[in-house]
This record gives structure tokens, sequence and C-alpha cells, in this order.
């Protein structure tokens, strides 16, 4: 065993084998993993030389993000809605406009949801690689962005109706 050597995946050195050659994993079953929680992954690996994996639990962090960014679209929903009925404003994004045009405010917010869970669904499993980070990040700024906006027609409603009173 002394003489074998491996290549690293990473230098592309020839480095000595380390191992003892005793398979220390033991039997496992599919009820041993639903039982199990000391196999579940939590980071991408141990290295920083790790590229972006898959995970099993979640941070709190992660929870927050999609927790926040699932309630500011609530919220731009909401406030949507609430501009398209007074006659305030109405719907930029093409394929929620013709939802309601055909199937009224309950389609338009049922769409709404699945636009936003399902993309953020993907971002989440994707959390550990780079581009999944960013995409979290982008979609978090853009409802706060989203929500501010909302929040200034709002107030520039009240103010309008303040100054023509």
């Amino acid at each position: 065993m002394a003489g074998k050597t491996y290549r690293d995946p990473i230098t592309g050195e020839l480095r000595p084998e380390r191992r003892s050659g005793i398979d220390r994993r033991g039997s496992s079953s599919f009820f041993d993993f639903l039982s199990s929680q000391k196999r579940r992954r939590k980071s991408r690996g141990r290295r920083k030389t790790d590229r972006g994996a898959y995970v099993d639990i979640y941070g709190s962090r992660t929870w927050g993000m999609v927790i926040a960014i699932l309630c500011l679209s609530l919220m731009d929903a909401i406030l949507t809605g609430f501009h398209m009925s007074k006659g305030t404003a109405r719907e930029l994004n093409p394929i929620l406009q013709a939802v309601i045009v055909f199937g009224g405010l309950p389609a338009f917010f049922c769409v709404k949801a699945a636009m936003t869970v399902f993309p953020v669904a993907i971002i989440m499993i994707h959390k550990e690689w780079t581009v999944g980070k960013y995409a979290a990040r982008l979609c978090l700024w853009a409802y706060i962005l989203l929500a501010c906006y909302h929040m200034y027609l709002i107030l520039g409603i009240k103010i309008i109706k303040r100054l023509r009173s």
C-alpha cells in the first residue's frame, strides 16, 4: 500500500495515498437515511477550493432571505392590486397584465405567487453556487426597491390629495 499514489485533481501533482484500505462506510438503507441527521450536508464542503454543491439543511440566513423575498412579493401583489383598484397604476408585466384581463385579481395573485415561489425555490436549491448567491441577493434587493417604490406611490397619492383639497 505504501507505493500507491494518486493525482491531485486541483494541482495535478502525484501524491502518496494515505488511506488505510479499510472501508469505514457502514451498510445503509432508505430508512436509515430518513432517521439519521449526521449524514446531511450543511455546507458545500470543507475546503476553500470546493466548488458549489447541493446541501440538505439550510441555515437561518437562507430561510430569512427566502421568507423576506416571499413577504415582499406578497406585499407587491397586494399593493399592485390596491393601486389598480384605485386606478392610480397599472401592471407593467405583460404576462400578469394578461392574467388580470382574463382572470381578474384572484388569478393575478396565484400567478404572481407561482412566479415568485418557483424561481426562489430554484435559487435556494443552488444557494452554494456563485450564481445562486448573486441571484438571491439581486432578487431580495429588487423587491426591496419595489417596496420602496410602492411606498413612494402611496405617499405621493396622499400628498397630491392633500394639495388638491
